[in-house]
Order: structure tokens, then sequence, then C-alpha cells
């Protein structure tokens, strides 16, 4: 008989992450929680849905006032009950709300055993709220086993208090095989005049946003790439998008630039119409990038790429991409030009990419080091 594992994301139920659970579908009798209107909702195994505060309509404030009522919004009505019977339930980090209810679930004797991913990686961060260290407390001691999503995920852990012993780390994954390469994408001709650049993510500051127009305007003046081309793709919605449109215009550029907002099935094929891919993201106080599932993306489709060292980012890449200062647009438009200029470099950086994706952040490797996990709990 099948173990019964229960996969609680609520709001933050996506394809994203759950490409990385569809190979177990066969191994393990796997049920998603997530609320009424989760970001995904169709995948191989079935998805129970119920109400949570992250339901609500958009209001001011709505994320600081909701926080404030239930000390985290990502609550689950009836989760509880709901959760009778299963062998695993796997939430996600240890201060939302959806976890001490699996916790809690769990003392009632209703499940088993509780596994929680954790991408957190700022010690001590999220704790301004009431009850949230309480939360992040019990969540260390009672957990039975914690997947962190980097070594940087697993040092905050460790320096919050968390016993080392209970914590592995395993990386997010991608689909090798629906992110794929354009065709004959390594023959990069020589005399190659356009370039499709590809952001994809939040239009927000610690995307680098801002940044990426600063570069793409210095690249379209650079004299040395008078002879070529430049189309700036931008994938994605955030609270910057307007700010963004102005600056465009302020630097003259917007007739370069493209906004646009693409479901994820078709995102593959977003991937295969860009040469070159970036991702400048900037660390905050209480923000650094976690893993980016745009990397991941990047890589599976061999594409070039400049990026930062924001939090968890250097673990995911490695050496398949070039590393610039966070902020730095300058270097930012030179580590483009380099790609423009020597398609040796584009080439070689576009094998790494690719390799990457396939022997370190495929789907099917990566699940297989949750169903070790699994395992070790059961």
């Amino acid at each position: 008989m099948k173990s019964k594992i229960a996969l609680v994301r609520g709001k933050f139920l996506n394809a994203y992450e759950m490409q990385i659970f569809e190979p177990l579908s066969k191994k393990y009798d796997i049920t998603a929680f997530g609320s009424q209107k989760p970001y995904h909702e169709k995948f191989s195994f079935p998805v129970i849905k119920l109400f949570s505060p992250m339901d609500l309509p958009e209001f001011p404030k709505k994320m600081s006032v909701l926080n404030r009522l239930f000390t985290d919004a990502h609550y689950l009505y009836g989760l509880e009950e709901r959760l009778q019977g299963f062998d695993i339930v796997h939430t996600a980090e240890t201060y939302f709300h959806y976890t001490q209810q699996a916790l809690t679930a769990k003392k009632k004797g209703y499940v088993k055993k509780v596994v929680a991913t954790v991408l957190e990686n700022i010690p001590f961060n999220n704790e301004s709220l009431w009850g949230r260290k309480k939360f992040k407390k019990r969540a260390r001691e009672e957990l039975d086993h914690i997947i962190a999503l980097t070594e940087r995920t697993k040092n905050a852990l460790i320096l919050e208090g968390t016993d080392p012993e209970k914590i592995t780390v395993v990386g997010h994954g991608i689909d090798t095989k629906r992110f794929i390469p354009k065709k004959n994408w390594l023959k990069n001709k020589k005399n190659k005049t356009d370039f499709t650049i590809l952001f994809s993510g939040r239009l927000e500051m610690y995307k680098g946003v801002y940044e990426i127009l600063y570069a793409a305007k210095l690249l379209t003046q650079d004299k040395s790439l008078k002879n070529n081309h430049f189309k700036f793709l931008m994938v994605g919605e955030g609270n910057e998008k307007n700010n963004l449109l102005l600056l465009e215009k302020k630097l003259g550029i917007e007739k370069f630039v493209h906004h646009s907002s693409v479901a994820y099935d078709k995102m593959p094929i977003l991937y295969q119409q860009a040469d070159l891919f970036w991702a400048p993201s900037k660390p905050t106080r209480t923000y650094q990038e976690q893993y980016c599932t745009a990397l991941l993306e990047a890589q599976a489709a061999g594409l070039p790429i400049v990026t930062t060292t924001s939090g968890g980012i250097p673990e995911n890449i490695g050496s398949a991409g070039i590393f610039v200062g966070s902020g730095d647009f300058y270097a930012l438009k030179n580590a483009m030009k380099d790609y423009v200029l020597y398609p040796e470099k584009r080439i070689a950086y576009a094998k790494k990419a690719r390799e990457r994706a396939v022997q370190v952040h495929d789907i099917i490797k990566i699940s297989q080091q949750i169903s070790e996990v699994y395992e070790k709990v059961l």
C-alpha cells in the first residue's frame, strides 16, 4: 500500500514547485492542499482547496492587516480534520500558519509525520510580528524533518537553533524535457547581430529591474555594438511596472523593451525565443534571493546567463553563468556586451547552463532526493 503524502501550500500552490513532485505520484498517494485561489491547481495528483485569508480581495495593506490578525495569513480553514490518515504532511516554512496546523494535526494523532520545506535564508527574519517567534520555535522542535532549499538556508536554520541532524538540503528542480534549448542552439554564427535578452520574474526593485533598464540603455548606445539590434523582453508583473514604463520613455528605449505576461505552460516557448538571460537580483535587509526558478528555466533552455550572488543564486547556477555585483548596472551591461561580441563565450556558457540543468536540477534527480527524505522519516 502506498504511503499517503499531503503537500500543503495554500495560496502558494504552484506548478514551479509541484513539477518536482510529479515523478513521485506513482510511488506515493499524493494529495495537494491549496487555498480556494492558488496560483495553479492542475497536476497529476488531486488538489483539495480550502478557504484561506489569502483568498480575500486586495485592499490597502492587506498582508499587514491579515498577518497581524492571524500571526500569519497562510491559514487553511478545516485543514487539521482533512489531514486525517496521511502518513506525511509536507508543508512550507517554519512560520507559515498551516505548518502550525499540520503540527497540531500530528499532536491530535491525525497524521504520523510532518516535514517542511524552508526557503527563508536570513536568520531570525519574519519575527517582527507577535507570535511568529513562537511559531518558528515550535516548528524547529516538532517538525520531523526540514528540507532546506540551500546550504545558506540550512545555516540560517542552525543559527536559529535547529538541530542540524534534522535538516537535508534539496534544491528546486526543472523539467528538462519541457524546458529545452531551441533548435540549432549552439550554432551561433560570428556575424549574429540580433539579440533578444530575457528577464522573467516579479517586477520589483529587489529583482534588479531598474538596473536592467539602465544596462539596456547603455547597450543601445555603445558604439562598438552599433551593428547589433536588441530586444529586451520583460516577462512578469509587479508593483514597479508603471514606474518602469515611465523610465523606459525617459531613457528613450521604450521601442526596445517589450512587456508581457505568459502562462506557465507557454514559458518553454518563450525561453526558446531568447538569446541571453539576466537576473540581477539585489539583497535587502529582509530579503535575499531564495533560489530563483527563472534561473532554472534559463539553464534548461541553454541560455547564457548574467546574474548576481544574492542569496541562494550561487548554489543554483554554480559556474554556469557570469556574476556581477548587485546594483551594478555598468557591470551588467559589460557582461552582456561580452556575450554579444564573443560567440565562443556564448556557446561555452550555453553548454554549461544546459549541462547543469540536466545533471543537477532535473526533476527526476530532485524528486529522488525528496523520496529519500520521506523514507528516512517514515
